[in-house]
């Protein structure tokens, strides 16, 4: 498997988890703007924390199940959160 579609497939992977997390879930959502922009902010901040390259294989799988699954989840759960807040404002 190519590093472009392991990315992809982590990706739609993490979005199908967030969203399954939202319909699970709904009341994990904030109620306020401002809440979810810091839950927004702290989202962006752990996918910062996952480090780039990895000598090891193990190492590798270890920090993608530990650090950039979760992080990644919470990051579009927020969007989903985000979106929401803006369906609201618009009226729709």
């Amino acid at each position: 498997m190519s590093s472009s579609a392991f990315v992809f497939i982590l990706s739609v992977g993490c979005g199908l988890l967030a969203l399954w997390v939202h319909a699970r879930f709904p009341k994990l959502a904030p109620e306020h703007v401002g809440k979810t922009l810091l839950h927004t902010g702290l989202a962006f901040a752990l996918l910062r924390l996952s480090p780039g390259m990895v000598e090891s294989r193990t190492m590798a799988i270890i920090t993608i199940l530990v650090l950039v699954v979760p992080a990644l989840s919470y990051a579009l759960l927020c969007s989903i959160w985000m979106l929401k807040h803006v369906q609201t404002a618009m009226g729709v």
